[in-house]
């Protein structure tokens, strides 16, 4: 019931003119979208299914955002907007699941949309990660779990599964679009026109509980990877799970990126604001929300 009261609102809210409304009152604002995950049609979802996307569902948000905003790749961020001009929207993706690099980047290419994936390096090639593979029946984890995994597990992926195993905790198969892509699979999307990379640590810890040298690690090793590999990375950086801290912002600073994300937040502060370019604002997308929902978040009446 609550959940049919949540939609039937959401739909008075889009089609009552609200949406559309809050967006002509952020005309020349951007906000910056938080993608994980895109699962390709006709396979199943594993895993923390908040994460996971399908590839339909992923398709509508796209001509949605057509419709709404302007999307400008993220080198545009701190360009003067448009005067006058709609709000505009910057879509990332973090870790580079193989699902979102193969048929999220298929959808985008369809519509000339750009986008940027953060990557995480240590991940590529088909190893999945830690929480997808603790998550219970794609049902996601127990907030005491997550709690341990982030906190004294300091997200470290092989830290995590060890004690998972200790705990008698299974850790499941997930399905190949679920895990990191391969590194020829990157490629083919980066040489997709409008698509950038940029970095998302080389292991995904919790930077926040890092010793500064692991910290110093976490940050420089990836964005090097990237560098030897591809052409026009951008030294640009989401932090895992969102986590960060004064330490981590300023180790960021050092070691080359020109901004650095959460993964909260809403929108970029307007021109002439505080902008703190290492702990900068995104709205999460998250897997289970419905159209409606995206637009309300994309207008402005909903945050992530």
């Amino acid at each position: 019931m609550r959940t049919l009261l949540k939609h039937s609102v959401e739909k008075v809210l889009c089609r009552g003119g609200a949406a559309r409304a809050a967006r002509r009152r952020r005309r020349g604002g951007t906000l910056v979208l938080a993608y994980h995950n895109v699962v390709p049609r006709g396979e199943s979802c594993e895993g923390d299914r908040s994460l996971h996307l399908p590839q339909d569902d992923f398709a509508r948000q796209l001509e949605l955002l057509r419709c709404t905003h302007d999307v400008v790749p993220l080198s545009a961020l701190f360009a003067p907007p448009a005067a006058g001009g709609r709000p505009r929207a910057v879509i990332t993706f973090d870790d580079a699941y193989r699902g979102a690099v193969t048929a999220g980047v298929e959808e985008l290419a369809r519509r000339g949309l750009p986008a940027t994936i953060f990557v995480t390096p240590g991940f590529l090639d088909g190893r999945p990660f830690w929480w997808d593979a603790l998550a219970a029946g794609g049902a996601g984890l127990a907030p005491e779990v997550r709690d341990r995994c982030l906190g004294e597990l300091r997200g470290i992926d092989a830290d995590v599964r060890r004690w998972a195993r200790e705990q008698g905790l299974p850790l499941r198969e997930v399905p190949p679009h679920q895990a990191g892509a391969a590194e020829a699979e990157l490629r083919a999307a980066h040489a997709t026109d409008g698509i950038t990379l940029g970095a998302h640590s080389w292991g995904h810890p919790n930077l926040a509980a890092l010793a500064p040298a692991e910290l110093e690690e976490e940050m420089v090793r990836p964005l090097a990877w990237l560098r030897e590999r591809f052409a026009g990375v951008l030294p640009w950086l989401a932090y895992p799970y969102g986590l960060a801290s004064p330490a981590v912002e300023e180790a960021a600073r050092r070691a080359g990126y020109e901004g650095a994300f959460r993964v909260e937040g809403g929108w970029m502060p307007r021109p002439g604001e505080p902008v703190r370019r290492h702990a900068l604002p995104r709205a999460n997308v998250p897997a289970g929300a419905s159209l409606d929902n995206f637009e309300l978040r994309t207008s402005g009446l909903l945050r992530g």
